[in-house]
């Protein structure tokens, strides 16, 4: 993973940060909203990859849970 830096929005329009463009090349991505975080994937969507991007965000989400809660335990 590479940390690009911050999108920001401008005139109502997303600008995305420099570094962005080197790997982007020109490509589409299409913008999903998981439980309030957006995620950029490359367009066309593959459905199959979202459904296994889903899967794995709630079972994260699932597991800092249960972290959360034993820490307060």
């Amino acid at each position: 993973m590479k940390y690009l830096g911050i999108a920001r929005t401008e005139h109502d329009h997303v600008l995305m940060p420099d570094g962005f463009e080197d790997i982007a090349n020109g490509r589409m991505f299409e913008v999903i909203e998981l439980g309030g975080d957006f995620l950029l994937m490359p367009s066309p969507l593959d459905r199959q990859r979202l459904d296994q991007v889903n899967a794995l965000a709630r079972q994260s989400i699932e597991e800092h849970r249960k972290s959360l809660e034993g820490l307060a335990d």
